[in-house]
């Protein structure tokens, strides 16, 4: 059985057909490059900053993650969760900041300063100013663990972007990816959403 096939996009112009038509792609190709990018939307996610929401918010409500169940799991079953109202308006906050938006950002080391700056202002207001909506009037040490939980989650998502860092690793990810067969429909398609990053 022959291993090997002709692959070309649909719908391209007949003079760019014999280009695709000269490059054999076999099965075992195939299978390589799904494998690649599957890799490359599984870090993709795992570097989403949405998907770090989801566990700051937990966070913030006293759970931590069982590595084994990979279930998430109250610390202390007896301790109240903070009020619904504190952790909606601290994941407002933080979705205008940490997105894919900052991340492929190129930030300097003045610019993350800045807005650490604001954010350890805005944190800092918001706990001590509604510290009696939220009942933690006399509770520093809550105050203190949701301040730092949001504020060291702000910093490393920003220093992800200093100087581009993360969109110029990207980039090469997906640089790499261009040797993958014509037969990836993502491949242009990638290749043109990241040269805005090159």
């Amino acid at each position: 059985m022959n291993n090997q096939q002709e692959f070309y996009p649909q719908n391209i112009p007949s003079q760019e057909k014999s280009r695709y038509e000269a490059i054999p792609v076999s099965s075992d190709e195939l299978y390589a490059n799904a494998i690649q990018e599957e890799k490359i939307r599984n870090i993709v996610s795992q570097l989403d900053p949405d998907n770090q929401l989801q566990e700051i918010e937990m966070r913030v409500r006293g759970y931590k993650k069982n590595n084994m169940t990979k279930e998430w799991e109250k610390i202390d079953p007896d301790t109240p969760e903070p009020p619904k109202l504190l952790v909606t308006r601290f994941i407002s906050y933080l979705g205008a900041i940490m997105n894919q938006s900052t991340t492929q950002g190129n930030l300097t080391e003045v610019q993350i300063n800045k807005i650490m700056k604001l954010a350890i202002e805005y944190v800092t207001d918001e706990l001590d100013s509604n510290a009696d909506l939220y009942n933690l009037e006399n509770n520093y040490t809550e105050r203190t663990r949701i301040g730092h939980i949001i504020l060291n989650s702000i910093f490393f998502v920003l220093s992800r972007a200093i100087n581009g860092q993360e969109a110029k690793r990207m980039w090469k990810s997906l640089s790499l990816s261009e040797n993958l067969s014509p037969s990836s429909p993502n491949k242009n398609r990638f290749a043109e959403a990241m040269k805005f990053w090159k």
